[in-house]
């Protein structure tokens, strides 16, 4: 065996214990969860290079083996070839150097992008974290805010019922403070008022009196209108007995009663007087009208007080007294009232008169004329004479 069949056997051993070597290491690093591949890539270079130099070493006996008696010749051509094939080594072992540092570079180079890749992945994750943390907290934010503007809505809305509620209570006991305060009764100047006494109530709006010359009167008020009470054609309307009742009680309460005439005509077609009726110094329209049971009515040339009989009227309207009480009973486009069944009542349809006229048996007359001869101031509606036919006002008292 040769010199140089010795010295690939040494190599190829060396590489052997480098392979075996390089395996340990590899081993370890997967132990300790490291990357082992580029130990166990080693192991297999030393591996190849180990083989490669024991095949070198069988083939080389066989190729320069000659017999003992050769010539110089033969020994500095096997020299020469030993020569060759050890270059030839060399530039093989360079080659595979070569190739393993490229192999090297370009592992290191895709450990280095993979690293790269993982590292920006991370910083991906990362930043869609703070985001999704980010949203979270504008949400929980959104919804502190809608909650605390729920809150505040709700504060305010109950403040706001709780003002209503206290406007309420106080609209109603300011009400019923001015239902419970007494009806100021106006006070009438005397000057241009005429004395007369009491005969009889016929309803809430005509009246019969005494002159002081002892001449009976029928007055019609001016400028109100109360609900009927003994019209032959219709039924007793709400509030007219309680209008007669006051007028009644007015009237009988004062010592003095007095009438006052308006501009213009002094009677109607009737002969009824159209007067401003007083009890001492009080108004009777304005307290009727105050207290809800008349309206202002029949408006024409009279007018002097209308201004405050409306202020009146207004008064009871505004606090539902009376007829205003009644949703649609007051026929405000025109005259009169919404009544169409009468109230149930026990007692007469006129109003008890002061002074009592004897009742008479069933008498009946052509006209007026004929009746004028027996009543030359007509009849009223509860009269054995009184027709509807005669009476043309419809205000309950025939040929007035």
């Amino acid at each position: 065996m040769g010199t140089f069949a010795v010295l690939l056997i040494i190599l190829g051993m060396v590489a052997t214990i480098a392979m075996f070597i390089f395996i340990a290491l590899g081993l370890e690093s997967k132990f300790r969860k490291q990357n082992p591949r580029r130990h166990f890539r080693r192991a297999g270079i030393a591996f190849v290079t180990g083989l490669a130099l024991f095949f070198m070493s069988v083939a080389v006996p066989s190729e320069v083996e000659e017999p003992v008696d050769q010539t110089a010749s033969a020994d500095e051509d096997a020299e020469e070839v030993t020569e060759e094939e050890k270059a030839a080594a060399e530039a093989e072992k360079e080659k595979e150097d070569s190739i393993e540092a490229e192999k090297e570079a370009s592992i290191e180079a895709a450990e280095k992008e993979k690293e790269e890749s993982i590292e920006a992945e991370r910083e991906k994750e990362e930043s869609i974290e703070e985001a999704s943390i980010e949203a979270e907290k504008e949400k929980e934010e959104s919804i502190e805010a809608e909650k605390e503007a729920s809150i505040e809505a709700k504060e305010e809305s109950i403040e706001k019922a709780e003002a209503e509620k206290e406007k309420s209570i106080e609209e109603a006991e300011a009400k019923a403070k001015a239902e419970e305060e007494p009806v100021e009764e106006p006070v009438a100047s005397k000057e241009g008022l005429i004395p007369v006494s009491l005969y009889r109530v016929v309803d809430g709006d005509t009246v019969n009196v005494i002159d002081d010359s002892g001449q009976e009167l029928k007055l019609r008020l001016l400028l109100i209108d109360t609900p009927e009470t003994v019209h032959p054609n219709k039924p007793v309307e709400p509030y007219g007995k309680e209008a007669s009742e006051r007028l009644t009680e007015l009237l009988n309460a004062a010592d003095q009663l007095y009438i006052e005439y308006d501009s213009g005509d002094k009677t109607d077609h009737y002969d009824r007087h159209l007067v401003y009726l007083y009890a001492d110094d009080v108004s009777v329209h304005e307290v009727l009208l105050k207290e809800g049971l008349a309206r202002v009515g029949y408006i024409y040339e009279q007018q002097r007080y209308l201004s405050e009989f409306r202020a009146a009227e207004q008064y009871a309207k505004d606090r539902g007294l009376g007829i205003w009480s009644i949703p649609g009973y007051v026929n405000e486009g025109g005259e009169g009232f919404n009544s169409e069944e009468p109230e149930p009542t026990n007692e007469p349809a006129t109003s008890e008169p002061a002074i009592s006229e004897p009742q008479q048996t069933t008498e009946y007359f052509q006209n007026c004329t004929e009746l004028k001869k027996v009543y030359p101031d007509g009849v009223a509606s509860d009269h054995a004479a009184y027709q509807s036919k005669m009476d043309r006002d419809k205000d309950n008292w025939a040929c007035e």
